[in-house]
């Protein structure tokens, strides 16, 4: 399997990807919901953009693909919105940031990982860890 294209968020003002897929306990409750398969590198079929404010998380940009590879957004889950507070999300969300440490299969592993726990999608913790690579 190819290393799948990450979703991001905007975090204390930067741009970060996340090793997470805080859409995804929404779509698994929406069963009317099909994303198709668009590459080996996008085997979940979309892509979502989030941020963090006022302590909530909101998905704020969607790039998805539908039957007949038609290109969708955030409107097609929610109709004319342009932001989404994620109140379906309790679980953490993982940022890597350093340099890379290992690549194991398909998984990296960078020197640190930030994790935002969420409930109901608000942020109730964050911390971070040093990783160490992997002794092999």
């Amino acid at each position: 399997m190819t290393i799948q294209a990450r979703e991001k968020i905007y975090y204390n003002g930067e741009e970060k990807f996340i090793s997470s897929e805080p859409l995804k306990p929404f779509l698994q409750s929406n069963s009317d919901v099909n994303f198709i398969f668009k590459s080996t590198a996008l085997v979940r079929g979309y892509i979502g953009s989030w941020k963090i404010k006022d302590n909530q998380l909101y998905l704020v940009a969607l790039l998805g693909f539908i039957k007949n590879n038609e290109q969708v957004d955030i409107n097609y889950l929610f109709p004319k919105q342009s932001e989404v507070f994620a109140d379906w999300y309790s679980d953490s969300i993982i940022i890597p940031e350093g340099k890379l440490l290992s690549k194991i299969n398909y998984e990296l592993l960078y020197e640190k990982d930030i994790i935002l726990d969420f409930e109901q999608g608000k942020l109730i913790g964050e911390k971070i860890v040093k990783n160490t690579s992997p002794k092999i």
